[in-house]
C-alpha cells in the first residue's frame, strides 16, 4: 500500500514538474513562471513546439477572478502558442528547422491550416482554384471581409445567410487611418479539420447525425498529453499598408495579397481585384484542451493599433507611434463608433475602385483639421492586466530583433467548469476580453466564452450547440 502510494505521489510530482513552467524573473523583480518553449528542457529559447495544456492547481481558493498567481500560466501558454503558430513554414506547412527571425518572407505555420470554406463548401472549384493559384505565387487571397464563418459573396463564392461585408463580430466594418477596410481570415488546425471531415460534419445533416449518435452531444476533440494538440481556430485581421502614407512596413508581419471585391461591394457595381501589401494587426487563438473544455481564448494585437493612454497620445507625450486606428488630430471624433451603411448601399459596404477604398464611410468632424477625413477612432475599453503586461515584457525582450516584438498579448480568457451540482457557477476569467480590431465597437460587453456559448446550428427546427465554434454556421 505504501509503495503504491509512493509511486502515485512520485508520478504526480513528475507530471507536475514536466508541465509546470520554469521560473524566470519578471520585470520589477516579481517572480513569473516563464518558459519560452513548450519543451521545458529548452526554456531559455523560442521554439516551434505547440504547448498541450495549462496545468495549474486551483485548489479550494479559486474565485473566478484575475489573480497574479493563476493568470501568468495562461498568458505564457498563449505566447507559446502564438510563437509556434507564427514559426516560418516550409512548403508542406511544417515549421522550418530555423530560428523565428529566419525566412521573414515565408508563410507562417497557421497560414497553411484549413480555410473553413474547404470544409463546408469543398465543391466551390473556382474559389479553391483562386486561393491555390495565389498561394502558388506566395500571395494571400482574401475572399472574406468578415469574422463570420461564411465567405464573401465575391462572384465566385455562393451567397449565404450571413451579411457578407468588411465586418467584425458585430457586422460592421473597421476602417484604418488611411481610410481602407480591414480584412479578416479564419483558419482551422489539422486536428479539428480532420475531425470534421472524418465525422461528416461539413453539412447540417451530418452535424445532426453525429449529434444524435453521440447521445445529443457535440464536442470537438481536446488536447491530450503528451502530443495531441486538439481543436484550434485562428481568426486574424489585416490592414493594407501604404508606405506613401507613412506606414512603416518593417514593423509588421507582412504578406502580398490579392483582395477580391464582388460587384455587391463595389461602388461602381463592377467586381474587381486589388493587389496590396497587408500587415497583420490582430489574432484570436481558440484552443480546446483536456483541462479546459470551455476553451482557452488568446488574443494578440500589434502595438501600433491604438494608444493605451489616450491623454498622453493627445498631449504629444507619446510621439513614437503612428496609430493604425487612432488619429490624434481628431479630438472630437466619435470613439468606438461603427461606420454605417446608407439606404443606397443596400446594406453592403462599398469599396472604391481606387484607394482610399473606404472613403465613402470616412468620418468628417466640423472644425477638425480643416475638414480632414478620418477612419475608425478606436480606443481600448479595458486596460491590459498588469501581470499580462509583465509577461509581455519578458517575451518582447526575447523577441527583440524580430518583427514579432511588435505584437503583444491582450489577454487570455478561461474558466473552470462547475462541479455539476449547479451550486458553483462557471465564471470567465477575465470577465471581459476583446480585441480592438476584432471587437472594436463592442468591447464594453466583449467576452469570448460568453459570445461563443451561443454557437449553434439549426436543422429541421432542432437547435444543436456546436461547442463554442461558430464556423459550423457555414454548413449547408
Amino acid at each position: 500500500m505504501k509503495r503504491t502510494l509512493f509511486i502515485a505521489v512520485a508520478l504526480a510530482a513528475a507530471i507536475f514538474a514536466c508541465t509546470r513552467l520554469a521560473e524566470a524573473p519578471a520585470p520589477g523583480g516579481l517572480p513569473i513562471n516563464n518558459c519560452f518553449c513548450a519543451d521545458t528542457s529548452k526554456c531559455g529559447q523560442l521554439c516551434s513546439q505547440l504547448p498541450i495544456d495549462v496545468t495549474e492547481n486551483f485548489g479550494f481558493g479559486y474565485s473566478g477572478s484575475l489573480t497574479p498567481v493563476f493568470q501568468p500560466p495562461f498568458d505564457i501558454f498563449s505566447w507559446q502558442t502564438f510563437i509556434a503558430l507564427n514559426w516560418p513554414a516550409d512548403s508542406l506547412g511544417q515549421p522550418r528547422n530555423c530560428s523565428l527571425g529566419d525566412y521573414p518572407g515565408a508563410p507562417r505555420v497557421w497560414e497553411n491550416y484549413t480555410d473553413p470554406m474547404q470544409l463546408f463548401d469543398p465543391g466551390n472549384a473556382p474559389l479553391l482554384l483562386a486561393v491555390n493559384n495565389a498561394a502558388a505565387r506566395g500571395q494571400k487571397f482574401f475572399h472574406r471581409f468578415s469574422k463570420s464563418p461564411n465567405p464573401l459573396n465575391n462572384g465566385i463564392a455562393p451567397s449565404n445567410s450571413f451579411d457578407d461585408e468588411d465586418e467584425e463580430a458585430d457586422g460592421h466594418a473597421l476602417i484604418d487611418r488611411n481610410l481602407n477596410f480591414v480584412l479578416f481570415e479564419i483558419r482551422v488546425n489539422p486536428d479539428e479539420a480532420n475531425f470534421i471531415r472524418s465525422n461528416g460534419l461539413g453539412t447540417l445533416a451530418g452535424i445532426d447525425s453525429f449529434y444524435r449518435s453521440h447521445k445529443n452531444k457535440f464536442e470537438l476533440p481536446a488536447s491530450k498529453f503528451p502530443s495531441t494538440v486538439g481543436s484550434m481556430e485562428i481568426k486574424a485581421s489585416w490592414r493594407i499598408l501604404d508606405p506613401g502614407l507613412g506606414d512603416d512596413t518593417t514593423r509588421f508581419y507582412t504578406r502580398n495579397a490579392i483582395i477580391s471585391v464582388p460587384r455587391e461591394n463595389s461602388a461602381n457595381g463592377q467586381a474587381f481585384t486589388v493587389q496590396a501589401k497587408v500587415g497583420l494587426v490582430g489574432m484570436h487563438i481558440i484552443r480546446k484542451t483536456g483541462n479546459f473544455s470551455f476553451m482557452i481564448w488568446s488574443t494578440f494585437e500589434h502595438i501600433d493599433n491604438t494608444p493605451d493612454d489616450v491623454q498622453a497620445a493627445q498631449s504629444g507625450q507619446d510621439t513614437s507611434k503612428r496609430w493604425s486606428f487612432y488619429n490624434v488630430e481628431c479630438l472630437t471624433c466619435p470613439v468606438n463608433t461603427a461606420p454605417l451603411t446608407t439606404t443606397a448601399d443596400s446594406g453592403h459596404y462599398k469599396w472604391n475602385a481606387k484607394p482610399p477604398y473606404a472613403a465613402l464611410y470616412a468620418t468628417s468632424v466640423p472644425g477638425e483639421a480643416g475638414g480632414q477625413l478620418f477612419g475608425s477612432q478606436v480606443t481600448r475599453t479595458y486596460p491590459i492586466y498588469y501581470r499580462t503586461q509583465q509577461v509581455n515584457q519578458l517575451w518582447q525582450t526575447q523577441l527583440k530583433g524580430t518583427v514579432w516584438a511588435n505584437y503583444r498579448l491582450i489577454g487570455s480568457q478561461w474558466t473552470v467548469a462547475n462541479d455539476g451540482s449547479g451550486s458553483k457557477a462557471n465564471i470567465n476569467v477575465p470577465s471581459r476580453l476583446g480585441n480592438t480590431t476584432l471587437e472594436s465597437f463592442i468591447q464594453v460587453d466583449a467576452s469570448c466564452i460568453s459570445c461563443h456559448g451561443f454557437a449553434e446550428v439549426i436543422y429541421n427546427k432542432d437547435t444543436i450547440s456546436t461547442d463554442f465554434s461558430f464556423i459550423f454556421g457555414g454548413a449547408k
